[in-house]
């Protein structure tokens, strides 16, 4: 699905929080939205998906393939969200329901959407869960007996069960750990590709920009102030927001890095100890025998 954002302005109250953006990006493009804290990211998502705040006011045009979510009705949202347009949220704990074992919410949406009978919802259910790498006995946990890696791969077997044709992903890796990072936007990037959809990631972070897109955006206070492909805006950054994310992605990717070589630091040095404790145990167990 194409997306087509012109002169987008969303004013809550009398502070205008987005103004006058225009995004861009093609079928089955990968696309990055980044920005610091508050610079109106996950504002322009909400409008995108008709989720904004009653008081909000939307001037511009959000065509979302051939609908214009600007001034949709309420009836043709509700048939985007879900069925055209998924949506992975930055915090899976509390994106999921609580009382929903696993099967049941990546059902949801195919309830909601199609007409399928219990069985039929099941099995598509239970091959998306497959898919995203979770075994047959995650289906019946519950989210609160997950780790925050699995829960956000239920989050993207939701927002992918009804084979959306756009993925907005909204900050999806700010709650994970490094590593987990890297294996859910890598995830994420798989099934996108292999399902031919489009995608919109949003973050604050550099690092994870570069994995999950081409091109991108750079958002500063509600407006873009630079775009073009990610390695390039990476590598050679123009303005002096763009600057300023650049290096705090290598802050922290450098940070990261050492983490992750302490850490592999105190397994090996466990294991060596444990070789040697093996050792000895068995050299008095011989001696004992002799």
């Amino acid at each position: 699905m194409s997306v087509d954002i012109q002169s987008l302005s969303v004013t809550l109250g009398s502070v205008q929080i987005v103004h006058d953006v225009n995004v861009h990006i093609a079928n089955g493009e990968r696309v990055g939205l980044v920005g610091a804290s508050g610079s109106g990211k996950s504002m322009i998502a909400k409008a995108m998906l008709g989720l904004l705040p009653v008081d909000a006011h939307v001037t511009g045009s959000l065509m979302l393939g051939d609908v214009n979510t600007a001034n949709a009705s309420e009836r043709t949202l509700a048939d985007v969200r879900g069925r055209y347009v998924g949506t992975v949220f930055q915090n899976p704990g509390s994106a999921l329901n609580p009382v929903l074992p696993v099967v049941r919410q990546i059902e949801l949406p195919l309830k909601l959407h199609y007409n399928l009978n219990a069985t039929e919802r099941y099995e598509r259910a239970m091959t998306m869960l497959h898919k995203v790498g979770l075994d047959d006995d995650i289906a019946r946990a519950y989210p609160h007996q997950l780790s925050g890696g699995q829960q956000q791969r239920v989050g993207i077997a939701t927002a992918l069960v009804t084979a959306p044709r756009l993925i907005i992903a909204d900050e999806p890796t700010t709650a994970l750990d490094s590593i987990t990072q890297r294996q859910i936007v890598d995830l994420l990037v798989s099934l996108v590709d292999d399902a031919g959809a489009s995608m919109l990631f949003i973050t604050h972070d550099f690092a994870v920009l570069s994995r999950a897109t081409t091109r991108s955006y750079v958002l500063d206070r509600g407006e873009i102030v630079e775009s073009g492909d990610t390695e390039q805006l990476l590598t050679h950054p123009q303005s002096a927001h763009t600057r300023e994310l650049v290096h705090a992605a290598r802050e922290l990717t450098l940070r990261a890095t050492q983490t992750e070589s302490a850490q592999n630091t105190v397994l090996a040095d466990n294991s060596g100890m444990s070789s040697v404790a093996t050792g000895t145990l068995t050299s008095k167990t011989e001696e004992g025998r002799a």
